[in-house]
């Protein structure tokens, strides 16, 4: 059992707060640091996070009880770095489609006598996760020192990672690329590793710290859509039935207060993604942990256990998490033309703290964070 990332919603609550209440206030002073797991320091929430097990508003909604927003504001910044990259990618589709394109097997992690990277390979594999400043490290020496190939990196970060986020994860390795702020990479220094591993590392002489960025298609950054994300009215809706998967493990919970529905937990593993068996039992314990606190949540292993439980309830509207770039589940032409045969409506709903911050992430995260304060308000958290 990983107990770093526990699956028992007691054990989740009590890490969730055992960080609020002793490790938030010192997130801005300590957060750069590597320290090895468990990772105190930061929050490691992420893998909750990105399910929707907890939600971004829940997070800042209890450290706001606790400490006033600008004495938290790095970590505020943090919570939205992750919404930033997850609209950023909406609005620039382009980017996951040529990444899609060039995705191969990911290359073997042999060791590389670098003593920090191959601790990080092995505490990726074996706990399904790194340190932030570790991965940027990481992407830098593989991409510069090692000169393997970015996209192989990610896709490695992909396999292993317990919270890989499509957007999070390509975007990141290709800013540390120098892709994504065109002509500006990151550069792993031995001495910024020295200091922020607290002198536990020193590869001094073992990194390429002079490297130019990679070469770009600059254009790609510069083909936005014009994206509308539709607030979606239920209150009309009857015979509705709502899924939750790996997208939105608790949209159930957001939306019973206002409708009347029947849900349904879909194992919503996709195998054209490959995924380590630490990721697979993480999420298999996580079903498990859904259903035994929620009796009245069906079950569907498959598009045809779906369909029965779709033809059982009677339902008529389907409402299905919202699916951005890169975690496609429900939204192909093969299981949609399923639902319509049997004469159901679908919607994809998007969090009204996405449909907020989406239309934001047009450029750099800078214009973005001026518009943080705003979203708080609008989201209830702030005056």
């Amino acid at each position: 059992m990983n107990t770093q990332f526990p699956t028992k919603t007691s054990e989740i609550k009590e890490k969730f707060n055992k960080f609020i209440n002793t490790n938030l206030i010192d997130y801005s002073s300590k957060r750069n640091f590597d320290l090895g797991p468990p990772h105190t320091n930061v929050s490691t929430l992420s893998p909750y996070i990105g399910r929707r097990l907890i939600s971004e508003k829940d997070i800042l909604n209890v450290a706001f009880q606790k400490f006033k927003p600008i004495k938290i504001e790095k970590f505020v910044q943090e919570i939205f770095w992750r919404s930033y990259w997850r609209g950023w990618l909406e609005l620039h589709p382009i980017i996951w489609n040529e990444y899609e394109k060039k995705i191969r097997d990911e290359e073997p992690t042999e060791k590389t006598g670098i003593k920090c990277f191959d601790h990080w390979t092995q505490e990726l594999i074996e706990t399904g996760y790194l340190h932030n400043h570790a991965r940027m490290w990481y992407a830098s020496i593989w991409i510069f020192t090692l000169n393997k190939s970015w996209i192989a990196g990610a896709l490695f970060f992909q396999k292993y990672l317990l919270d890989w986020c499509p957007a999070v994860n390509t975007l990141s390795w290709r800013w540390v690329a120098g892709l994504q702020t065109i002509g500006k990479n990151y550069i792993a220094r031995a001495d910024n590793i020295y200091k922020f591993t607290n002198c536990k590392y020193n590869p001094v002489n073992q990194l390429n710290e002079t490297a130019p960025p990679l070469e770009s298609q600059s254009s790609l950054n510069q083909q936005i859509i014009d994206k509308e994300f539709e607030k979606i009215s239920l209150s009309d809706l009857d015979n509705i039935g709502l899924i939750i998967n790996k997208n939105d493990f608790t949209l159930d919970s957001l939306l019973k207060k206002n409708i009347d529905f029947k849900t349904c937990l879909f194992k919503s593993d996709d195998p054209l993604i490959n995924q380590s068996e630490l990721i697979k039992n993480f999420d298999k314990n996580l079903y498990e942990e859904i259903l035994n606190n929620n009796k009245q949540i069906s079950y569907a292993e498959n598009d045809e256990e779906l369909i029965e439980w779709i033809l059982k309830f009677k339902i008529k509207n389907l409402i299905i998490p919202y699916e951005p770039q890169g975690k496609c589940l429900l939204n192909k032409k093969n299981i949609l033309n399923k639902f319509t045969n049997k004469n159901v409506n679908v919607f994809f709903y998007l969090r009204e703290w996405d449909r907020l911050a989406f239309p934001f992430a047009k450029k750099g995260f800078f214009p973005f964070k001026k518009k943080i304060p705003e979203l708080l308000t609008k989201q209830g958290l702030m005056k």
